[in-house]
């Protein structure tokens, strides 16, 4: 489960830990056992009118590599700003006998609002009741804003920004059936980021769940557990705690996720939570994520 990357990886794609979270730098596999290939599609939403549509597909080139390809769109509404982004990603997940790592390059954005370019891998090592993974992320930010010369003309300036982010997951079988998840991220900006220009305006994307893993994250913190019930069925809790850099705001969330099979090849997760932050309006958000597996 890939619970850095905001909402978008879940609870089929238990075989490693995203970020992106997003959202966030670990990907995950389908199961090797059950898929040569896998498609996803995932829609979410919340109760301030911010929905998200995403699609993911893993392929499978022998049987130890996937090949990772996601794009979708996200809108963000609000008051002060209104982000239409789209979002592609490739990546690839190869795995030796106990060591894998991932690459991934993701964009990200708004042309006319902000922008973002994520260059990130990671190592893992896995045994039958463990894994621990250490990632590394490189992003490129451009905040794009307009000044007003002295007589009336308005220009159109960037401002160019870089952050690194290292992140550790771990996950655990407590028994035949838990199994516990934590994982933590810390970012590291090269600018003081209260000086950038629109940068109040963009604060918003750490209070909402569905924007968490492109916003401006001094760091984030989690914890899960997972039960399996057997016959493809599992059921998680998430509690999460992110703080802006911008303002050392912390966005609080706890999150439920169902996965059950309808259908041979098809599954289906549902997932609900709740976000609180300091500085911005508590609301509930949740979405519907399909799986179609093949060989």
């Amino acid at each position: 489960m890939r619970f850095c990357r905001a909402v978008g990886w879940p609870l089929a794609l238990t075989a490693a830990l995203a970020p992106a979270l997003f959202s966030q730098a670990q990907s995950t596999r389908p199961d090797e056992d059950r898929a040569g290939w896998m498609l996803g599609v995932n829609a979410q939403a919340d109760e301030h009118d911010a929905h998200s549509l995403y699609a993911t597909s893993y392929v499978g080139v022998g049987s130890r590599t996937w090949l990772i390809f996601a794009a979708g769109k996200s809108s963000s509404p609000i008051e002060s700003t209104d982000i239409e982004a789209s979002m592609i990603l490739l990546g690839v997940d190869h795995r030796f006998d106990k060591v894998g790592f991932t690459l991934e390059a993701e964009q990200w954005g708004d042309s006319g609002e902000l922008e973002t370019r994520d260059y990130s891998g990671s190592v893992y090592f896995e045994r039958d009741r463990w894994r621990i993974g250490f990632g590394y992320q490189h992003r490129n930010i451009e905040i794009p804003f307009t000044v007003t010369g002295p007589l009336g003309r308005t220009f159109t300036r960037t401002v160019d920004l870089a952050a690194d982010g290292f992140s550790f997951d771990a996950n655990v079988a407590l028994a035949e059936r838990w199994r516990v998840y934590l994982g933590l991220e810390q970012f590291d900006y090269e600018r003081d980021l209260a000086v950038l220009p629109r940068i109040a305006a963009l604060n918003f994307l750490s209070a909402s769940t569905l924007t968490l893993a492109n916003s401006f994250l001094d760091h984030d913190r989690f914890v899960a557990v997972e039960r399996d019930f057997g016959k493809a069925t599992l059921l998680s809790l998430r509690l999460a705690k992110d703080r802006s850099a911008i303002d050392d705001a912390e966005l609080e969330t706890i999150e439920g996720a169902v996965l059950f099979p309808i259908g041979g090849r098809v599954d289906l997760e549902v997932n609900l939570g709740h976000g609180a932050s300091d500085f911005f309006e508590s609301g509930y958000y949740g979405g519907l994520f399909f799986f179609i597996y093949g060989r």
